[in-house]
């Protein structure tokens, strides 16, 4: 059975023999109580969270992989060029911006922005070839090496009285699917016959912007407690949201449930939080101009977490067995 870490409004979930709805409208059970197979899970994931074969996200995503100490890693061009070539990852991005700005309904600053990756600025000089870096942390701006891509992407003005107010720098990031609904938190494991409880949670800090800048993602904070002092387990880690996203599926903080793994006589038995998503490996995309009005299109590897744009819930809780 699977049990999202959202409220269950006293819905019986052993033994039904549909689907039952947690509060956020996501399946609840998916027809098992325990899973013994990571394929099973798999499968019970993609048919409520699904994810896409590639994704785009417009400006510096939030969800890059990162090590404990919190800098990014340095993906390398060789990881990343035999699943998505870059010269084909920049076709993706100016095609992406481009659709992006055609929509109406994107705010009308961050549209001109999409433009200016897509078609370049009025009046400068197209860039004469692409830049294609080594790593995730050879991101230097070409017109400002002082300054990163991560720093250019967030750039935006602020400015109520300027012609650009509310437009950002160009940038995209396009990858294709490889890792889908990694474990974010696992709980000790105990044999059989006995029983584990615990209490799971997850807590979004979202750091997204509507009117100032793209908007990008935040950290999920999903938790597992068994009620003893030190015996929380927590898995933080950032996510960026498809540009496809709207706010109806943003994801919500949610409340702490009470869950019981039953382990029978021969069975190892243990709580396991899938995250409801998937890492894509790709490139940065941007756009760059310097002081000589010279342009710039500079490809940079990188890795990002992606939440299913389908699902507003951050990670769902699997009960799972294993051999003894």
């Amino acid at each position: 059975m699977t049990v999202t870490t959202s409220f269950l409004t006293g819905i019986s979930l052993i033994g039904s023999s549909t689907p039952a709805l947690a509060s956020d409208g996501q399946p609840a059970d998916v027809g098992r109580y325990t899973y013994e197979q990571d394929r099973e899970v798999l499968a019970a994931m993609a048919k409520w969270a699904p994810v896409n074969s590639s994704e785009t996200v417009m400006g510096y995503p939030k969800g890059l992989e990162r090590d404990k100490e919190g800098s990014v890693k340095a993906v390398t061009l060789e990881d990343v060029r035999d699943k998505l070539n870059p010269v084909e990852a920049i076709v993706q991005a100016r095609n992406a911006a481009r659709q992006y700005a055609q929509d109406a309904k994107n705010p009308a600053a961050l549209r001109y922005s999409a433009r200016h990756l897509s078609d370049g600025w009025p009046n400068s000089t197209p860039p004469s070839g692409y830049e294609i870096r080594r790593n995730t942390k050879d991101d230097a701006l070409p017109s400002a090496p002082e300054m990163t891509a991560e720093q250019y992407c967030g750039m935006v003005n602020t400015n109520p009285n300027h012609w650009a107010y509310g437009q950002t720098a160009p940038c995209v990031f396009v990858g294709t699917l490889d890792e889908k609904y990694p474990v974010r938190g696992v709980s000790d494991g105990v044999t059989g016959e006995s029983k584990l409880t615990y209490k799971v949670s997850a807590t979004v800090w979202n750091e997204e912007s509507v009117t100032k800048g793209w908007s990008a993602g935040g950290k999920i904070t999903p938790k597992i407690g068994d009620g003893s002092a030190g015996g929380e387990i927590s898995g933080e880690a950032s996510f960026t949201y498809s540009y496809a996203v709207t706010s109806a599926t943003k994801l919500v903080n949610t409340q702490e449930t009470a869950v019981e793994v039953n382990v029978p006589q021969g069975k190892k038995g243990y709580l396991e939080g899938r995250a409801n998503g998937a890492y894509y490996t790709g490139y940065i995309v941007l756009r760059d101009i310097d002081t000589n009005q010279k342009e710039h299109m500079v490809a940079i590897p990188a890795r990002a977490y992606v939440q299913a744009p389908t699902s507003s819930s951050a990670v769902t809780w699997f009960k799972r067995l294993t051999s003894s």
